[in-house]
């Protein structure tokens, strides 16, 4: 967990360097979009297939004393990956320009220019970060969660001193190459203790292996489920670029900030589930897939649900402490805020939505989630069009949009499990929400009158004192309400501070 933790402050600290290096303007919209383009190529052909498909897949050779015949199936998946993601970024680089012009809104030769400019560059960041993914897989198939997780924090360090030092000197070109060459160091990094578990891998492929076989079923569908986030953002980052300067970037200030507990919480807990639900599973232990995954859906809402609520009642108050450095306009704040407030709503859905994912996965089901992200994506696509014609929400509309289909979907996955599982214990998942949304509740109408009578505040220093201590305020009343409202999961995390005091 700590190891996730240093990745989303480190991420953050880049993605708040951004917007004051670039501006809220044409350059940040370009620099922002481009990232957009490259991130959802990753996306397509790589980000799910490794969690969700070697993973299992190689656990179970492992488990089973047959590692180096897993190691034909896997070597065989990564072989082809790597052929396909190389062949993919060459034309890529080539049809930038064209894939902009048709997705984006921007107008003018000059910032589509620039965008086609800096994508190209971060294209064979893409490979790297692919490279890199590959590793975690593995080493997360052999338990070595520790090494697999630090490895985004390098990544980040690397892109946070291009930002600082070659913004100066090339501007946005500049920095794509100084983020390109951190891609690589944290593929090397991953690499350096990934490459002890490869004496069976061989640049072979057996197309016609079992294992292979039953990897490529897994991994096809999975890597388009899992790639819907990053589908539903694209869309609303492409229409974002029609509204005016600056929405661009707007949208993805608030998009990285929601998903900071999101991805601490949420992913964290899905990534560390996945193995042990795999192996109830293939073991046939239904009782206990259920009971752990209702456990760990507890666990991640206990802590994402009153997050939202602080990002809602906070909204203008964390885009200005987290961001502003440089000194943005006021009504660019604002609608930072409103665009936060309403990414915030998916919170709550798609910490769900992430957990039962990987429970779908485990379960060698990758269909399912698959067919649920198309529906959202069309859902999505649909209703930010509606928005965008018939409201005068602007961007902050786009994520209405994208927390109204992370419900949708929430509400299809749960539904279809529960089915196919006779139940997965929905009704204690109920009582849990009876309790934890009152609690968090009444934190949000404490947390709102202290910051209704605070006077602004100029100091940078100021400011993250303020949202740091008024942030304490609300966890100190959200866990005394959770615990007189007799929270199974907060008095337990009570009980073991008391145990180690006691120890202490």
């Amino acid at each position: 967990m700590s190891s996730i933790v240093v990745s989303r402050i480190t991420g953050y600290i880049r993605e708040m360097i951004t917007p004051n290096v670039f501006g809220l303007g044409n350059v940040g919209d370009a620099y922002s979009y481009a990232f957009r383009i490259t991130g959802l190529m990753y996306d397509l052909l790589v980000g799910g297939a490794i969690a969700a498909a070697i993973i299992p897949v190689l656990t179970g050779y492992i488990s089973k004393k047959d590692e180096e015949n897993g190691w034909k199936a896997v070597g065989t998946f990564i072989n082809i990956i790597m052929i396909v993601m190389s062949f993919v970024c060459i034309l890529g680089m080539f049809f930038t320009p064209q894939l902009i012009s048709l997705f984006s809104g921007f107008e003018g030769e000059e910032q589509i220019k620039l965008t086609a400019d800096i994508a190209r560059i971060l294209f064979p960041s893409v490979a790297f970060l692919m490279l890199a993914g590959l590793s975690n897989g593995i080493l997360n198939s052999y338990q070595r969660f520790a090494a697999a997780a630090y490895g985004p924090s390098i990544y980040n360090i690397g892109s946070i001193i291009s930002l600082i030092f070659l913004s100066k000197k090339g501007g946005p070109t500049s920095v794509a190459y100084g983020i390109m060459a951190s891609s690589l160091v944290y593929f090397l990094f991953q690499l350096s203790f990934a490459y002890k578990h490869l004496k069976y891998y061989k640049f072979k492929i057996y197309i016609k292996h079992p294992g292979f076989i039953k990897l490529i079923k897994l991994a096809i569908p999975s890597l388009m489920a899992s790639s819907v986030v990053q589908v539903n953002v694209m869309i609303a980052s492409s229409f974002a670029t029609f509204f005016e300067p600056g929405s661009m970037i707007i949208l993805n200030m608030a998009d990285r900030t929601w998903q900071m507990p999101y991805g601490i919480f949420a992913q964290g807990m899905g990534i560390a589930m996945l193995p042990t639900l795999s192996t109830y599973f293939s073991k046939e232990e239904f009782k206990e897939y259920k009971i752990t995954l209702i456990k760990c859906i507890k666990t991640v809402l206990l802590f994402t649900i009153p997050s939202a609520v602080g990002f809602i009642v906070l909204r203008e108050e964390v885009i200005r402490t987290l961001f502003d450095i440089t000194g943005f306009a006021p009504e660019s704040i604002v609608l930072a805020g409103r665009v936060l407030m309403f990414f915030s709503i998916s919170l709550f859905s798609q910490s769900i939505v992430n957990v039962l994912n990987r429970a779908y996965y485990a379960a060698k089901d990758t269909v399912t989630p698959l067919i649920t992200g198309v529906i959202t994506i069309g859902l999505n696509f649909l209703l930010s069009f509606t928005f965008i014609n018939t409201t005068n929400l602007g961007v902050a509309g786009m994520a209405l949009s994208y927390s109204l289909v992370s419900m949708v979907n929430a509400f299809l996955l749960l539904t279809i499990l529960s089915k196919k599982m006779n139940g997965i214990y929905l009704k204690s998942l109920s009582k849990f929400l009876f309790k934890i949304f009152p609690a968090s509740f009444i934190m949000g109408v404490v947390i709102y009158f202290i910051n209704t009578a605070m006077p602004p505040l100029e100091s940078k220093i100021m400011q993250y004192t303020y949202l740091a201590g008024v942030v304490a305020v609300g966890i100190a009343v959200y866990f005394a309400i959770a615990l007189l409202f007799k929270v199974e999961e907060v008095s337990y995390i009570k009980d073991i501070i008391l145990k180690k005091f006691k120890k202490d």
